[in-house]
C-alpha cells in the first residue's frame, strides 16, 4: 500500500510530519560568518561616543551615529556621505532646512526633523548658559548672548535687547527677519518694543549668514539713524552687535555709536 492521497488520475506523496516546509533555517547557517562590513558599526559607533564623546569622529561618522536615531536596520554610512556631498560640510547639514534635508535619498521626514531639531537645542542650551548672567554692561557679555541668540541661523534676523537703567537686562525679541542677505527694518517696531518692556538702553543685534560680520555702509547708516530715532524717546543706544558664527563686530568696541 503507498502512502499517497489519489485526485483524478495524479498522486501526491504525503509529506512526512517532520520534514520541512522551507529552508530558511539552511539559508540561515549558509549566511553565517558573511556579514555587511558594516555589520555591528552601529553599537561600535555609540560605544566609541560613550566612552570619549565625539572625539576623534569624523564628520561622517557623526552624522551617522544621529542617524541610527532615526533610520533604523539600515547602513546610513552612504546617507552620511551623501548628506555631506550635497550640503558641503558638517555645518550646512545642520543648518539645511527639513525641504532640502529630504531631498537626499534615503532621509525622510523623521531624519531631516532630527537633524533640523540640531542647531535650535543648540541654541536654547547656549542660551541658557549666559541666562543667568543679566549683566550685559560689556562688549564680551553681550556678543556671548547675541551668539546664543542668533547661533546657525540660515536667514538674516534682527533682534533688540532692552536693558534697564543699570545695565541689566529685561527682555530681547525678534522684530525683523529676511532672507540670507538681508532684513528689512523697521523703526517703529523697535520703539514700540523697548516702550514696552520700559527699556532705559538697548542693544541691537542681528547677523550675517554669509559668515563676514564687518558691517555695510547700510548698517552704519541704519545704527545712526536708529540712534537718533531713540535719543528723544529717552532711550540709549549702547551696541549694536553682529553676529557671523563666531566672527562678531560691536559698534561700541569700534567707537562706532
Amino acid at each position: 500500500m503507498t502512502n499517497n492521497v489519489h485526485q483524478g488520475s495524479c498522486a501526491y506523496p504525503l509529506l512526512k510530519a517532520q520534514e520541512p516546509l522551507c529552508y530558511t533555517h539552511r539559508m540561515e547557517k549558509q549566511a553565517e560568518g558573511q556579514h555587511h562590513p558594516h555589520h555591528g558599526h552601529r553599537a561600535r559607533l555609540r560605544a566609541r561616543f560613550m566612552k570619549s564623546g565625539l572625539t576623534g569622529f569624523a564628520p561622517h561618522e557623526a552624522l551617522e551615529l544621529l542617524l541610527t536615531f532615526a533610520i533604523p536596520r539600515q547602513d546610513v554610512n552612504p546617507i552620511a556621505h551623501q548628506l555631506l556631498a550635497r550640503f558641503g560640510s558638517f555645518n550646512r547639514v545642520l543648518q539645511a532646512s527639513a525641504a532640502d534635508l529630504q531631498s537626499v535619498k534615503g532621509i525622510g521626514e523623521g531624519a531631516a526633523t532630527l537633524i533640523s531639531l540640531m542647531l535650535p537645542l543648540f541654541r536654547v542650551y547656549r542660551e541658557g548658559l549666559v541666562n543667568e548672567v543679566t549683566d550685559v554692561s560689556t562688549p564680551e557679555s553681550l556678543i556671548l548672548r547675541c551668539q546664543a541668540l542668533l547661533m546657525g541661523e540660515r536667514v538674516e534676523r534682527f533682534m533688540v535687547l532692552s536693558l534697564d537703567a543699570r545695565g541689566r537686562l529685561i527682555t530681547h525679541a525678534m522684530v525683523s527677519t529676511g532672507d540670507e542677505g538681508e532684513t528689512a527694518v523697521y523703526p517703529r517696531l523697535i520703539a514700540q518694543e523697548l516702550l514696552r518692556a520700559g527699556a532705559s538702553a538697548c542693544v541691537l543685534a542681528h547677523n550675517h549668514p554669509s559668515g563676514l560680520a564687518q558691517p555695510s555702509s547700510a548698517d552704519v547708516q541704519m545704527t545712526k539713524a536708529l540712534k537718533d530715532i531713540l535719543s528723544p524717546l529717552s532711550i540709549r543706544l549702547q551696541d549694536h552687535i553682529i553676529i557671523a558664527g563666531e566672527d562678531t563686530f560691536s559698534f561700541a568696541a569700534h567707537q562706532q555709536i
